[in-house]
């Protein structure tokens, strides 16, 4: 016998973690656009798969990208449900057999190993989590949460692959925020809780949405435009911090560096600007925001997590009575609840 090979003795499980993202190609030439599915396995490390040399992120197929015109305007959005979940039942159709009965495959110690890829990890944006679900956006695509209490910290139940199905099935649809797709592309997949396989999004969920779209919003709204690009360009320079010479508000396009070094002074920048409860709430969201991002999660730091997230909710009234918003019912602010159960 090979020395290469030994009996197979066992079988292993590859966790499979995808990828997808809708995107623009070019601005300048037409509105071209691709839809890119990228596969990985949870057997390699992070730090390795964050390399882009190292190829361990691999493209398995394009998703189409049809305006739909051949259908009625207000069916749009179903039909578009419907072509995602068919296409990538088809991509993913390999899956099934692998999943249930295994695969031969040389490892990378030279072995033969029987192999059973599971769908683990779904990485995708707020939108595509709520179109790989089959939920409507404005309903959250991990719970059962209602669009009305978004912005209430309450448990609610997490949704059932199997009473998922069963709903669809009975055409339920309103009743838990659902879309009509009857044959999901993960109704197949074995030993997929399709549900738990929803990752948190920090630079959507987090950065641009938490902190800028909503955060800093609130804080403008209180002292004003004038006033807080005038406390960011009064900012001392220093080597290790970004001055933003020119305020905030004049940046068209932000990214996640960015937002990451506006949160590194914001705190610093409001006190004095603005009631000290309303402090507490910038702090706590950030409290929040920094602990999630941590590469190692304790019992401790999860405790922490949890603290600032309820010392924010504790707190958010003051936004209120202050008339900078009328309620909290944001799908990215409940989102936050989800965080230290995914972890």
């Amino acid at each position: 016998m090979d020395n290469k090979k030994k009996p197979l003795e066992g079988a292993i499980v590859t966790p499979v973690i995808l990828s997808s993202d809708k995107m623009t190609l070019s601005q300048f030439n037409g509105d071209k656009k691709a839809w890119p599915v990228y596969l990985t396995i949870g057997n390699i490390s992070k730090d390795i798969r964050h390399q882009v040399s190292a190829h361990a992120m691999l493209l398995i197929g394009y998703l189409p990208v049809s305006k739909l015109e051949c259908f009625q305007k207000k069916t749009w959005s179903l039909a578009g449900y419907c072509l995602f979940h068919h296409a990538m039942s088809l991509l993913l159709h390999p899956l099934v057999d692998a999943g249930h009965h295994g695969k031969e495959m040389i490892s990378a110690d030279g072995y033969l190993c029987q192999v059973h890829p599971i769908l683990t990890a779904y990485i995708a944006d707020f939108p595509e989590q709520c179109l790989v679900g089959c939920n409507k956006e404005s309903h959250c695509p991990c719970c059962l949460v209602q669009s009305n209490q978004c912005g209430d910290l309450e448990e609610c139940m997490c949704y059932s692959m199997a009473d998922t199905l069963k709903t669809l099935q009975c055409m339920k649809f309103d009743v838990e925020g659902l879309c009509a797709v009857f044959d999901p592309f993960w109704k197949e997949l074995p030993f997929t809780d399709i549900f738990a396989c929803l990752t948190p999004d920090i630079l959507h969920q987090l950065h641009k949405g938490i902190f800028h779209d909503h955060l800093v919003q609130w804080c403008m709204s209180i002292i004003g435009e004038k006033e807080i690009n005038v406390h960011f360009q009064a900012m001392t320079q220093y080597s290790s911090l970004h001055h933003f010479k020119k305020g905030i508000t004049s940046v068209l396009q932000w990214t996640g560096t960015e937002h990451k070094e506006m949160k590194r002074v914001f705190v610093s920048l409001l006190v004095g600007a603005v009631d000290d409860h309303v402090l507490t709430i910038v702090h706590s969201l950030l409290d929040f925001i920094y602990y999630v991002q941590l590469q190692w999660h304790m019992d401790l730091t999860l405790t922490v997590m949890e603290d600032s997230l309820k010392t924010f909710h504790g707190h958010k009234h003051i936004l209120v009575e202050l008339q900078v918003c009328e309620d909290f019912n944001v799908p990215k602010i409940h989102s936050l609840q989800h965080y230290i159960s995914l972890i």
